[in-house]
């Protein structure tokens, strides 16, 4: 099983039913994963805030996770508002974006669609979501993301996962699954 695989298990597990989003350049390598595995049902948009509303209409429709996908930069900050207000509603959304990739960021180049840093976006949702994670780690990825999920169900709040473009398809062990999804009434 790759990174993506383990992920796109994991969110099922945990409750989510389809992923909202909107390929873009940074994130067509877990895209063409999300497509290929058939694990969740991807339904693409057209504009990203549109993309968020409705994963959050998904959660709160759906009492479980609501998954929105994007790329780095302009995909994921035309979210914010979006995210924000899932945060002030207490609704679980998940934002996977994808993002540039280890050697990328490494380089010291500038990228497109980058804001003052590389990690300016990591840095804007942690201001609107509970939790965060960037899987820079294939062998800490399933701890990081059942931590990630757990705190998004426990606290009914949005949480942001960014997946480097060049980690996507790296073997990765299955995620175990977290108790707090019980409290949503799913099974374990």
């Amino acid at each position: 099983m790759n990174l993506t695989e383990s992920l796109l298990h994991a969110l099922k597990a945990h409750g989510a039913r389809q992923i909202f989003g909107i390929p873009g350049d940074f994130a067509l390598p877990y895209f063409r994963i999300i497509e290929q595995s058939a694990i969740l049902p991807l339904y693409t948009l057209s504009h990203e805030p549109g993309v968020g509303f409705a994963a959050d209409a998904s959660a709160r429709v759906n009492i479980g996770l609501g998954v929105a996908a994007v790329t780095y930069g302009a995909g994921a900050l035309n979210m914010i508002n979006a995210v924000a207000a899932a945060y002030a509603e207490k609704s679980p959304l998940v934002v996977l974006s994808g993002g540039p990739g280890k050697g990328e960021a490494r380089s010291g180049l500038l990228l497109h669609h980058q804001a003052k840093t590389l990690d300016s976006q990591f840095q804007m949702f942690r201001e609107i979501t509970c939790d965060q994670v960037k899987l820079d780690d294939a062998a800490r990825a399933p701890a990081d993301i059942a931590r990630v999920l757990a705190s998004c169900l426990r606290n009914s709040e949005p949480v942001y996962i960014e997946i480097p473009r060049d980690m996507v398809a790296l073997p990765c062990g299955p995620v175990i699954h977290s108790r707090d999804s019980r409290k949503l009434g799913r099974p374990s």
